[in-house]
């Protein structure tokens, strides 16, 4: 008897294994579906896809997702948005041009909507010998 019921609760056992098995396998395979053409991104799927271009060292596509992540609001992607245009090419190779004004113009976004990083990287941008002097000098 005592044998029996061990059979059955190691094929009980199995069959739990395999079902959770074929449950990840198919998270798995959603997860990795493509987007369709239509499927809309909110602004924090976009900066995560940013981080991952960069990651990446793909500078142009992170520039992109953080523009569109940014023009959405997103104080996080205005941040690092600001970041990169004010470094450029010092961190990030000829893919990314050196823009202070508009690394200015997306601090004091991120500054508006509360976050403390940007007014750090607003009061560093405007120490720089090389900054420009105000919104006269930015246009």
């Amino acid at each position: 008897m005592q044998s029996e019921l061990n059979q059955l609760a190691g094929l009980s056992l199995r069959w739990r294994v395999l079902f959770s098995a074929v449950l990840l396998l198919a998270a798995a395979i959603s997860a990795a579906r493509p987007l369709d053409a239509g499927t809309e991104l909110q602004a924090e799927q976009r900066f995560q896809l940013a981080l991952e271009a960069q990651a990446a060292r793909d500078y142009r596509a992170m520039l992109e997702e953080l523009r569109q992540a940014a023009n959405e609001g997103h104080a996080e992607a205005q941040e690092m948005l600001g970041m990169v245009l004010m470094t450029g090419p010092a961190l990030y190779g000829t893919a990314v041009k050196a823009d202070r004004c508009e690394a200015g113009t997306w601090m004091r976004r991120a500054v508006a909507q509360g976050s403390e990083t940007a007014k750090v990287q607003l009061t560093f941008l405007n120490r720089l010998r090389t900054a420009p002097g105000g919104k006269v000098a930015c246009g």
